[in-house]
């Protein structure tokens, strides 16, 4: 299973959401915040995605946090108060955006 659209139907096959993990860059600033986000999926198997365009699937969520990791972002409930006034929302309720469930292209990672 590499990448197209028999390889999203063989990894979402059978699998529902059981948790969305919302994270945010910190070189990005408010109000322009670059956002990415990390569904847990039933099996144990992850998807990432930085915007609605390509997702990526990995074997679970370790994999993903570590893709997502990579590229300079944090998790939005583990941010504190530093974090916040670093990229400019000290005092706002950040929320994340609402994206489409399945986005553009699909590419299956397995291990990062």
């Amino acid at each position: 299973m590499r990448s197209g659209l028999f390889a999203r139907q063989a990894f979402y096959a059978n699998k529902t959401i059981t948790r969305v993990e919302w994270w945010v860059s910190y070189c990005s600033e408010y109000p322009d915040l670059a956002w990415a986000r990390i569904r847990v999926l039933s099996d144990g198997s992850a998807d990432a995605a930085f915007d609605e365009g390509t997702v990526y699937g990995f074997s679970n969520s370790t994999y993903a946090a570590n893709f997502i990791s990579e590229d300079e972002y944090w998790r939005l409930e583990s941010l504190d108060n530093e974090d916040l006034r670093e990229i400019g929302a000290e005092g706002i309720e950040l929320c994340p955006p609402n994206w489409r469930a399945f986005g553009g292209s699909f590419e299956y990672l397995g291990k990062y």
